[in-house]
């Protein structure tokens, strides 16, 4: 996986979700508005449940918006944003 910088692509998430999410009413709103979170997750998935967390398996790269008002949490992978993006 290539690294990349939260900083250097700031602008472009924001822009993407603002363009493909937020414009498109595909969230519900929140009267304040969001806050992008300053930072990348990595969120891990598995094919099986078995009580057994796996240590290095594959994740989904993603970032968060925040309700100013709401506090609800929306992710995205970065992927679906940024289809361009080398991870």
């Amino acid at each position: 996986m290539a690294q990349i910088s939260f900083d250097q692509y700031k602008q472009r998430i924001q822009d993407a979700i603002q363009n493909k999410v937020i414009a498109k009413g595909i969230i519900s709103g929140d009267p304040e508005g969001f806050i992008l979170l300053d930072g990348f997750f990595n969120i891990p998935f598995q094919k099986e449940l078995g009580g057994a967390f796996v240590i290095g398996g594959p994740t989904i790269p993603a970032v968060a918006i925040v309700g100013k008002s709401t506090g609800i949490i929306h992710t995205f992978a970065i992927k679906a944003l940024l289809p361009d993006v080398q991870l």
